[in-house]
């Protein structure tokens, strides 16, 4: 029976099936996370990155019935490798044994342990079709529910009683308003004094999967600080999301429908979601392996399609995917001009003219609910492939409206920025294998004629030297309002720079990467006020001695043009904004269940002939998760001694399944969290985590609605998960 037959029944028997997913590699996956998120910083949404590598990890990829474009969404194989791995099989027919791969010269121990939970050899593949039975005793169902408030009560929520009785007091000692006058609370609320809504966030998930050739679920989210069933969330959750998602059945390669993502090329013409190839210690990973469709099951509430989408094999070599989104936006709205009327004088109606896009998803005061949904957003678009086996060429198009005009407040920094109501996108894109060379690259135009492109090389150069190079010039003028492509800057436009990267593995214990970035801004920026340039290097050094110990160092400097912070009449000069990263980090696995890590990172900050500020970072990291054991402890203690918030260093946190954290620790104090999960049940997870930063020398924390009277900010986070 097709797929296509089951579909929509799956859904209806969702609650009947039954499948094992237990001991997903966790530790490998925050691995890889850790190094995608370093680039991202603050509190990075990586939930789809975790999504893609546990599914993966429940669904191996078969080496001997797979292509470039499936080996590409374990996002640990360069496209050297996954080229040699392909070119093996044509010339010396199947794998026998995944350890195959060592006779590869792209290939090295330290890869080929990474990708193991990810791949393995079968003597058949997988066929196309399924029954029902087969979809019921091998699907997966996941249910999950979690909450997480701070624990110390902030000033948006001062007219409630803290559930741990911490209320918010005012530092001076001032007395707080009577919150037993309702008049007094109206008023705070219409003021946009407090938060209308409780200071839990509720998060909650169910979705099927089977293999994957079928994904359906939904997700339902509430901020901190949003109402719940009531006010101005009548209906519940103040964000729901849900999507099915079928692949493989003949010629349909993809069918989305309801939420999802789209992804083409190197990310210059159109892709929605965070790209994970970026400047990192993964130094040859700064090519975008592009999915095409994909589901999505996030919970940022903006960046994503909302319709249809499929895409289709036409012939042996061509593939076409066609998308189409509608749905509503946070933005700000400035005004509804009345437009002109016709010539029988009467008037269509208004213009919404709105100032920025909203991206946070908070909708906590009566001012954020009123950018809700403020904006619709049309979306169509479509992406033609060329595929053979060495070479791909693909043409992509969309086109964005909306339902009312974007007109920014126009400085010099932003005058060649994008303004009005749509806008279109074209571009190419390409990648060509030939041997151990992989080029790629993206050409790009936006409807006023702006340009952008990217191309670059992967090269091995022998089985212990692989090199890459990435050049790209984005146009001042270009205007992609979904482009996530490799830049220096938030945004690829008004950018030109040559990324070159270099891994040397001169035996099974060392590996050497090490990066050097020059770019340049031909324009103006925020808070750059003349065109300016910089660089960017890192160097690091991986030793594992055995499987128990790896040990790394790290040098990272970053040099880049700033306006003065010095107060001076007229224009700002520009000064050199310096900052170095050291860092020592090393993992020791004690025994099967027990590892630890240590790191210790400084930082030095320096901005034109200001004083150098320095940063300095000690963490211990324990874990300890046992083969079979119903308890698992992770815990970490830090030290941390920053001046200031330039000097401030972003640490990778280890949080609940599915949840990702990179806060900054800057300030001087302590930090500490501990998580407990314990399997009560079978296939049933239960998570605790409490953090907590702890400052000497604070006495108060953050600002405004979220400002907390004294040295403490700590949360607590639950979470229950059951699959069957």
């Amino acid at each position: 029976m097709k797929y296509a037959v089951v579909v929509a029944f799956v859904i209806g028997i969702a609650a009947c099936a039954r499948a094992q997913v237990d001991g997903v590699p966790r530790d490998l996956i925050e691995q890889r996370i850790e190094a995608a998120a370093e680039q991202l910083g603050g509190e990075a949404d990586l939930s789809n990155l975790f999504e893609i590598l546990t599914d993966r990890y429940l669904d191996p990829i078969d080496l001997n019935h797979t292509d470039a474009q499936e080996l590409s969404t374990i996002l640990l194989l360069s496209d050297v490798q996954i080229s040699d791995i392909l070119q093996h099989r044509q010339r010396s027919g199947r794998f026998l044994n995944v350890y195959e791969l060592q006779t590869l010269n792209s290939m090295d121990v330290r890869t080929i342990r990474m990708i193991l939970p990810f791949v393995e050899v079968r003597e058949n593949p997988l066929g196309s079709t399924a029954s029902l039975r087969e979809i019921l005793n091998k699907g997966t169902h996941e249910i999950t529910v979690r909450s997480t408030m701070n624990i110390e009560s902030r000033r948006g929520f001062m007219d409630r009683p803290s559930p741990f009785g911490k209320d918010f007091a005012y530092a001076d000692g001032d007395p707080l308003p009577d919150f037993a006058d309702p008049n007094v609370v109206d008023s705070l609320r219409r003021n946009n004094r407090v938060y209308l809504g409780s200071p839990f966030r509720v998060y909650t998930r169910y979705r099927f999967r089977y293999r994957q050739n079928i994904s359906f679920g939904f997700t339902a989210e509430k901020d901190e600080g949003e109402q719940f069933f009531r006010g101005t969330q009548p209906n519940g959750f103040d964000y729901y999301s849900a999507h099915l998602f079928v692949r493989n059945i003949g010629r349909l390669k993809a069918l989305a429908i309801g939420d999802y993502q789209a992804q083409f090329g190197q990310g210059l013409t159109f892709w929605n979601g965070l790209g994970f190839a970026a400047k990192s210690s993964f130094t040859m990973n700064v090519k975008r392996n592009a999915p095409g469709l994909a589901p999505y099951t996030s919970v940022n509430e903006n960046l994503f399609l909302r319709g249809v989408a499929a895409t289709f094999d036409v012939g042996k070599h061509f593939e076409v995917t066609a998308f189409g989104s509608r749905k509503n936006i946070d933005a700000n709205v400035q005004s509804a001009a009345a437009s002109a009327e016709d010539s029988l004088g009467i008037n269509q109606g208004s213009e919404v003219i709105f100032s920025s896009f909203l991206e946070d998803g908070f909708h906590r005061t009566f001012t954020e609910v009123s950018r809700k949904d403020a904006l619709g957003e049309n979306i169509v678009g479509g992406h033609v492939a060329y595929k053979r086996r060495s070479m791909t060429i693909g043409a992509t198009a969309a086109h964005v409206e909306y339902t009312g005009a974007l007109s920014r407040n126009v400085q010099p920094y932003n005058q060649f920025d994008f303004n009005g109501a749509q806008n279109t996108t074209a571009g190419l894109d390409w990648n060509v294998l030939y041997r151990n060379l992989t080029w790629f690259g993206e050409a790009a135009t936006s409807a006023n004629g702006g340009m952008a492109m990217n191309t670059g090389v992967l090269l091995s150069l022998d089985k212990r030297v692989s090199m890459s190079m990435l050049y790209r010039n984005y146009g001042r003028d270009f205007h992609g309002l979904y482009s996530v492509a490799f830049a220096e800057g938030t945004n690829p436009w008004n950018e030109r720079g040559l990324f070159t990267g270099l891994e040397i593995r001169p035996n099974r214990q060392w590996t050497i990467n090490a990066y050097f970035d020059q770019f340049t801004f031909p324009w103006l920026r925020f808070l750059t006020d003349a065109p300016s340039s910089g660089f960017d290097w890192l160097a690091q050094v991986n030793w594992r001695p055995s499987k128990q110990v790896e040990i790394y160092g790290r040098v990272r400097h970053q040099d880049r043009a700033r306006n003065t912070d010095v107060d001076v009449d007229g224009i700002d000069p520009l000064v050199r904004v310096e900052q170095t990263n050291y860092r020592v980090n090393a993992s020791y696995k004690v025994s099967e269940s027990v590892s630890l890590r240590t790191r210790v990172e400084t930082v030095d900050f320096q901005r034109g002939s200001s004083p150098l500020r320095h940063g300095f970072l000690l963490y211990q990291d324990v874990v300890h998760r046992p083969l079979s054991s119903p308890l698992e402890l992770t815990l970490r203690f830090a030290l941390f001694d920053t001046e200031g918030y330039d000097s401030r260093i972003y640490a990778y946190e280890n949080d609940l399944i599915g949840v990702f954290s990179i806060p900054p620790y800057y300030g001087r104090g302590i930090r500490w969290y501990g998580m407990v999960r314990v399997t009560p049940l079978r296939r049933v997870d239960v998570w605790l985590r409490y953090g907590a930063f702890i400052f000497q020398d604070q006495t108060s924390i953050s600002s405004g609605l979220q400002e907390i009277n004294g040295n403490m900010r700590s949360d607590l986070k639950m979470q229950v998960r059951w699959i069957f």
